[in-house]
């Protein structure tokens, strides 16, 4: 993938280092602390049992005593000026303690009250006005309608719900649009033995958005892997920065992105806007930008805490050792749909496993069972990971293992606790622990992790081998970009004159013009002058309406196909017009264009069409009248380079058609690449003139590749 060269400050709303401070205050104060209050309580406590060591003052405007502490009735009174107020109050009261706050010289507040702009034109204004006010004192605001953050390294858990605390610490970084979902998130987190390095919600995104947490959480030393959750990205340019960024510091980015729903607002008379949808070009983005997409929060958990426990698998050969059968079965069947490989054992590793005492009647195969004899001899399961662990034909091993639920399960497991410890953490190649069914860790099983510094183990094969695969999805994807080269800006073309007022005829020029190969064209206005041009191009030919305001013209009769004689053109001119005129009588028409009559190929369309949001989107896939049908299509927002075209090409479902499909003609896939990057230019060139540019279809025949029909939309300026 080609990227642009992007300034940070265009696309960030937030200094990371001005919202580094927020995190990581030494003095906090609640202001509406209550001790009949569940908020107030809740913020209390999460503070007091997250570690806070810091100063911490109480704010009840009528100065009683809150949970067990006594209270300040306002901010003005307070001995000093915190680094944090976490304000609980409700609306009507924001404006004055943002004053309050700013005469005390307290730059950084969470606020937690609803109402604002979630709620009407009303909430709205009032939280304009609070932001207004806030910029002019350099303050910063957190929220409002959320619940706040944990900063786990630092031992700040300014959150006001009930929720487990201490968390554990780790690296997983947490940006969360919604509070109510991070009151579920941050104890499942826990009780899958996922560690926090800092979880932040944002709410209505006032002045802190999900990216610009997302953002910090790159450079943040503590965090190697950012897990989101977004309900919109509402500037994609930080969002793709962002994801670039982290990239580069080998930190995966993994987002549960909720609204696969959402009906596109785009309506394109052509045939690229029904492959081109909302959820659709954030798809294409997260892949082509190498983030981790993910359908629930489960797996959003699972994926980052395999992946930060045990970075990116370098490959896709998993080796996989279990006790069961029927574990085996379950992890083939999953692996081959995710397409992770499970290459057979090696000679030398079947022989191994036989020297270490396998049953001569077992059978070694790739999930690998060690049958019951483990009853006989527990040690058979390491004995089993460590042939696996030295085979070369793995990338890396899945072993089934957790963290024991309860004393009993670690007393059983105490023979081989210290050789299964050191497979799992000081293996040359990564060895990942998973349980068979879902497993919640307990208060026990922490402890005995923190204890012999046990890793992250999956809570099941079938949350565990997905999670895998991402990870190994983000090291190649990783790897690809980092080979692409870096593409010049695309060279500046001048709208022409008279565009209003193209046909197909004029677009073909005009891209021919530019380096794309097109299919010559004439146009003509009587039955007379078409015969003259088939004459001098050679038949067959073919005949089709041109107009700029028909962008389907089979539907309306305007195309003739295979005209083999004087008469046959005659006749389909004749038909052409007299059909299009029943059928479009509306439609402007500059004539018939006559065109040589190419032999069959496969038909492919590129299309390029301006999202409101993303910019300029391609979609290439296969075209013609089945482009609806089969919806076989690849997109990536521009720029895009021929690497990354060529690796669009090789996903498409029908891309053995191009490649010699049954003793067809192969494509050079390459030089495919090529022309359709010669289109990406063009319209990249055209810059903000351009809405919408379609070619259907590009024809492949062998290395023939020949445009046959072009329509472009130029932006309404009026």
């Amino acid at each position: 993938m080609t990227t642009m060269t992007r300034d940070t400050q265009n696309v960030r709303t937030l200094a990371t280092d001005r919202l580094h401070e927020l995190l990581q205050p030494r003095s906090v104060v609640i202001v509406g602390a209550n001790s009949k209050s569940a908020w107030s309580q809740f913020t209390y406590t999460n503070l007091i049992s997250g570690g806070f060591d810091g100063e911490l003052y109480l704010v009840n405007r009528r100065g009683e005593e809150c949970h067990g502490q006594s209270s300040y009735t306002s901010i003005a009174e307070l001995p000093t000026a915190p680094d944090l107020a976490i304000v609980l109050t409700g609306t009507k009261s924001l404006e004055t303690i943002l004053e309050d706050a700013r005469l005390k010289g307290i730059r950084n507040l969470v606020m937690l009250a609803a109402g604002l702009s979630e709620a009407g034109a009303e909430g709205k204004a009032l939280q304009d006005s609070l932001v207004e006010r806030a910029r002019a004192a350099d303050q910063l605001i957190l929220g409002p309608n959320n619940l706040g953050f944990i900063n786990a390294h630092a031992k700040v858990a300014a959150f006001s719900h009930m929720t487990q605390m201490p968390m554990i610490s780790g690296g997983v970084g947490i940006a969360s649009q919604s509070g109510a979902l991070a009151i579920y998130l941050l104890p499942y987190m826990a009780s899958r033995g996922v560690g926090c390095s800092t979880a932040v919600t944002v709410g209505n995104e006032a002045m802190v958005s999900a990216i610009d947490v997302m953002d910090l959480l790159v450079d943040d030393e503590n965090t190697t892997v950012i897990a989101a959750y977004l309900e919109q990205i509402t500037n994609p340019a930080q969002f793709l920065d962002v994801a670039a960024r982290a990239r580069k510091a080998g930190k995966p980015v993994v987002v549960f992105k909720a609204g696969r729903s959402e009906a596109s607002a785009r309506v394109a008379a052509a045939h690229t806007g029904s492959l081109v949808g909302d959820d659709s070009v954030i798809d294409a983005a997260c892949r082509q930008f190498g983030v981790i997409r993910v359908e629930n929060i489960e797996d959003l958990i699972a994926t980052a805490g395999i992946i930060e426990s045990y970075g990116a698998v370098d490959g896709n050969r998993m080796g996989v050792v279990t006790g069961s059968g029927a574990m085996c079965a379950l992890i083939a069947d999953k692996s081959e749909a995710l397409g992770l490989q499970l290459p057979a054992p090696s000679a030398s590793t079947v022989q191994a496993l036989h020297d270490a005492g396998l049953p001569e009647y077992s059978t070694v195969n790739n999930p690998m069972d060690t049958t019951g004899y483990i009853s006989v001899d527990p040690s058979i399961l390491t004995k089993a990971n460590q042939c696996f662990i030295d085979d070369p034909n793995f990338d890396f091993v899945v072993i089934n293992a957790s963290w024991p639920a309860n004393q009993m399960m670690a007393d059983m497991g105490r023979a081989t606790q210290d050789t299964l410890l050191a497979q799992l953490t000081s293996s040359p190649k990564p060895v990942i622990p998973m349980s068979f069914l879902p497993t919640e860790v307990t208060e026990f099983g922490r402890a005995f992790a923190t204890e012999y510094g046990y890793p992250h183990a999956s809570d099941s094969f079938d949350r565990g081998i997905p999670a895998v695969a991402r990870s190994a999805w983000w090291g190649k994807r990783t790897a690809e970009l980092a080979s692409d080269p870096v593409l010049p800006e695309a060279p500046a073309i001048a709208k022409p004159s008279g565009t209003e007022t193209w046909t197909e005829i004029e677009t073909g020029d005009f891209l021919r013009e530019h380096g794309v190969p097109y299919v010559p064209a004439t146009i003509v206005g009587s039955a007379e002058q078409a015969v003259a041009v088939a004459e001098d191009l050679g038949y067959p030919v073919v005949l089709k309406v041109a107009s700029e305001d028909i962008a389907h013209k089979t539907e309306v009769g305007g195309v003739k196909l295979m005209l083999r004689d004087a008469d046959a053109v005659t006749a389909a001119y004749e038909s052409i017009r007299s059909s299009v005129a029943d059928l479009a009588p509306e439609a402007t028409i500059q004539g018939v264009a006559v065109s040589p009559m190419r032999p069959s190929g496969t038909e492919l369309l590129v299309g390029i069409i301006r999202d409101p949001q993303w910019g300029l989107v391609m979609a290439v896939g296969f075209g013609g009248v089945m482009v609806e049908i089969l919806k076989d299509s690849a997109l990536r927002l521009l720029p895009v380079g021929p690497a990354e075209i060529r690796r669009m090409l090789e996903a498409l479902q029908g891309v053995d058609l191009l490649t010699g499909f049954r003793g067809g003609e192969a494509t050079d896939l390459d030089q495919l690449a090529e022309v359709v990057f010669k289109i990406s230019q063009v319209a990249l060139g055209l810059g903000d003139e351009l809405e919408e540019l379609e070619i259907n279809p590009l024809r492949v025949a062998g290395n023939q590749i020949e445009a046959l029909d072009a329509l472009v939309r130029w932006k309404d300026r009026a």
